[in-house]
């Protein structure tokens, strides 16, 4: 991805494009790059900042005199203005860009705005090129790596897990990282105590990650053996675990896409996106469509950080919980934009990362969500049936350190027709309060008691859970192995 940035960069400096913006946080590095770029060319390049105008000139904040000073230049250099989009936000400053374009086109000079903050105006969507510079590459952060974990004190393989754990961070972030890391390991030796430094990186990640407007490092607590039935789903999973292996491509096997769980609430849906991660192991970023839409940046530029985040963290899964909040049928056209940016990502990246999406409310998704090719396949995660609750029930005790005859287990199983992993989950711990309350041992008794004081969601939404079931069959594969047809329609 690095290496195509450089030579799309490359081609618009030659052409020459007079005004290109390059949208990164990390302006040393693109500088580098520029002006590796310009003496490649044999072009001269100069840099303005509103501190420092060109060379410590006078009036440095003086956006006007930066621009007369282009325009003065008798060269075909190459000029980077740092952080200019502050100042180019007036009418006249626009109209002056695109009389700029024009003058700096005849006469072979470059100009490049180097920031993350847009320059505003539809007026200048046809003179201003716009790149976005990739988050460093694994040469580049092993790299940094390298200079701060020498090779006589730590292994190869230590490094390569600091590297890969460092992915997803720009440079400097990295730098930092790996000198914080340095240091802690070098106090935990010091103490003669047992440090995880792989663990620590990632720990530094998540820190850094959850700065982020809408990404979020998820942590990996539940394992496979923590989710119940969905034994189709596990099948499915199962074949596509090495799918981001070398040998998977030389195999000739494209990476997976993602996937699309829709169905019943509290059926185990999102509980699944976080153990695929675990299962692959991969990172889990998750994606807050709330935070998008929140009105602190322009929706359509958070997102587009937080995906291209998410492919520097490549391979990874990332999760979007209940996208119909985001993306449902009543869009305005802020939410169409995105989710048509959103759809581009998903049809076109190359990235290795897998999305796993969430949805109650299947209806409310606009078609082009579900159309084929999106997603590597569409699952339908329904209500339990009588063996997928009893093992449910079985999870649910054993994480509370609990043990009920399997015969008391299997009757409570029947006894809870009906029920969602959720609503299962809650018999278990009104079960335990009664026993608490009570101070005794949890007996099966309490949870048949538990079980008919629970008045499940199919009561109330039988006819919307009904009609889930019509728009899945024929639409979305079955999550669990078997399923009765009276359940659809009876």
């Amino acid at each position: 991805m690095y290496a195509s940035f450089v030579r799309e960069l490359r081609a618009l400096m030659r052409a020459p494009y007079a005004l290109i913006h390059i949208d990164t946080h990390e302006e040393d590095r693109a500088l580098e790059l520029i002006y590796a770029l310009a003496s490649a060319d044999e072009r001269p390049m100069w840099q303005w900042s509103p501190v420092t105008g060109f060379d410590g000139q006078a009036g440095a904040g003086d956006i006007e005199r930066a621009l007369a000073t282009i325009t003065a230049a008798e060269v075909p250099g190459v000029f980077a203005l740092k952080d200019a989009a502050p100042y180019l936000d007036s009418p006249l400053m626009r109209r002056r860009l695109r009389e700029l374009e024009r003058e700096c086109a005849r006469g072979g000079k470059t100009v490049l705005f180097i920031g993350s903050e847009p320059i505003a105006g539809r007026e200048l969507s046809k003179e201003i090129t716009r790149l976005s510079m990739p988050l460093p590459h694994r040469e580049a952060v092993r790299a940094e790596c390298d200079a701060i974990f020498s090779a006589e004190t730590f292994s190869d393989e230590t490094r390569e897990a600091l590297t890969n754990g460092a992915l997803g961070l720009t440079l400097r972030e990295s730098r930092r990282a790996f000198h914080r890391v340095r240091t802690q390991y070098q106090e935990a030796t010091e103490r003669n105590a047992r440090f995880d430094i792989e663990a620590s990186i990632l720990s530094e990640k998540q820190r850094l990650i959850g700065a982020s407007d809408a990404l979020e490092f998820h942590p990996m607590r539940e394992g496979m053996k923590d989710v119940g039935g969905l034994g189709e789903l596990k099948r499915w999973l199962g074949e596509r675990a090495a799918a981001f292996s070398d040998r998977a491509r030389d195999f000739g096997l494209p990476a997976p896409k993602g996937l699309l769980l829709v169905g019943v609430q509290g059926c185990g849906k999102s509980l699944t996106a976080k153990v695929v991660a675990k299962h692959w192991g991969l990172p889990l970023l998750r994606l807050d469509l709330g935070r998008v839409f929140d009105g602190r940046r322009a929706p359509e530029e958070t997102l587009r950080d937080a995906l291209k985040t998410s492919e520097a963290m490549a391979p990874c899964v990332l999760w979007l919980d209940e996208i119909e909040k985001g993306f449902g049928s009543d869009q305005s056209g802020t939410s169409t934009r995105v989710l048509g940016s959103m759809l581009t990502w998903l049809q076109e990246k190359t990235a290795p990362v897998f999305m796993v999406a969430t949805a109650n409310q299947v209806h409310a998704l606009p078609p082009e969500l579900l159309r084929k090719g999106r997603f590597d396949e569409i699952f339908f995660v329904d209500l339990p049936e009588v063996n997928e609750r009893q093992q449910i029930l079985e999870i649910h005790l054993r994480r509370r350190q609990r043990t009920i005859p399997s015969a008391e287990v299997e009757a409570l199983a029947l006894a809870c027709e009906h029920f969602s992993g959720s609503e299962l989950e809650e018999v278990v711990v009104s079960g335990l309060y009664v026993a608490f309350s009570e101070e005794r041992e949890l007996t099966g008794q309490d949870l048949i008691w538990a079980a008919k004081a629970t008045v499940p969601l199919f009561k109330t939404y039988e006819e919307d859970i009904k009609a889930l079931r019509e728009w899945a069959s024929g639409r979305a594969r079955q999550a669990s192995r078997k399923r009765r047809v009276i359940d659809y329609f009876g």
